[in-house]
């Protein structure tokens, strides 16, 4: 649960969003903006995109863990 207490507060400081918003959109735009014989930079970019995600979704799952057990606790 304390885990879950510090994800959350992380997940609304607008540092963070704002940061996961500017990489997301800077890197869709490196992505439109690659060259169509560039296969290896839309691949890489593809590759950080996934990372950015697999880290939010680190994140929302630890809050949700959280989330159940302050809930079992309370039976």
């Amino acid at each position: 649960m304390e885990r879950a207490a510090k994800v959350e507060a992380l997940l609304s400081d607008p540092l963070i969003t704002e940061a996961f918003e500017t990489l997301e959109q800077e890197f869709v735009t490196a992505w439109k903006q690659s060259a169509i014989a560039d296969q290896a930079a839309r691949e890489n970019i593809y590759q950080l995109l996934q990372a950015l995600d697999a880290l939010k979704g680190h994140f929302v799952k630890v809050l949700e863990d959280g989330k159940l057990a302050k809930d079992r606790l309370k039976f």
